[in-house]
């Protein structure tokens, strides 16, 4: 199992959610779609990657350090 750290914010009519260790993103309409589709688009990022072989440039690929203060905040 991968303990991954998500930052979920309101941005208009839609909640946006940040993997902050992979700085992948996704959104929703509401908090259980964005927290859904984020799960997914991970799924299919790291699936990509591994297909791939290119983990050592992508994993870890950390969001930028002002996502990481307001998760901390």
């Amino acid at each position: 199992m991968l303990d991954l750290h998500i930052l979920i914010e309101r941005e208009g009519d839609l909640y946006s959610a940040l993997c902050l260790e992979l700085n992948v993103a996704s959104q929703g309409r509401m908090i259980k779609e964005a927290e859904r589709n984020i799960r997914e688009a991970v799924s299919l990022y790291l699936k990509d990657v591994y297909k791939s072989d290119d983990q050592k440039d992508f994993i870890p690929r950390s969001a930028p350090v002002q996502d990481w203060l307001k998760y901390l905040s």
